[in-house]
């Protein structure tokens, strides 16, 4: 099933993401940082695991699984209609459905790190 997690969001911006998500037929999942140590395949499972970090991340993260390219797409042109600006997005892939909650967060951050190097440059 699509699938949205939402990592580190009030509660205002949560509701707003679940009423588009209902129009782009996704399920939502708040994901609290305790779970940051699962992987997000144990998430999406709804399966117990994983260690909580001793510093869990406090920036706003979406993961998305599942999504068609129709939905993705859809998804990300009602949130940015609606102004709702979440800093992180990433997709679950087959690599990383195996990295915990909090390692995809570090990724993402070297990953928009090199990107801003590189437009420095």
């Amino acid at each position: 099933m699509s699938t949205l997690l939402l990592c580190n969001l009030s509660a205002e911006k949560r509701a707003a993401v679940w009423g588009v998500a209902v129009q782009c037929a996704c399920r939502c999942t708040a994901v609290k940082p305790e779970r940051f140590g699962a992987t997000l395949a144990q998430i999406l499972a709804n399966e117990p695991g994983g260690t909580p970090p001793e510093q869990p991340f406090t920036e706003e993260l979406l993961v998305m699984s599942d999504l068609s390219e129709r939905q993705m797409h859809t998804l990300l042109n009602l949130l940015r209609q609606r102004r709702i600006f979440i800093s992180l997005k990433a997709m679950v892939t087959p690599t990383n459905a195996a990295w915990t909650v909090q390692a995809l967060y570090g990724e993402l951050c070297r990953e928009r790190e090199a990107f801003a190097r590189q437009d420095k440059e």
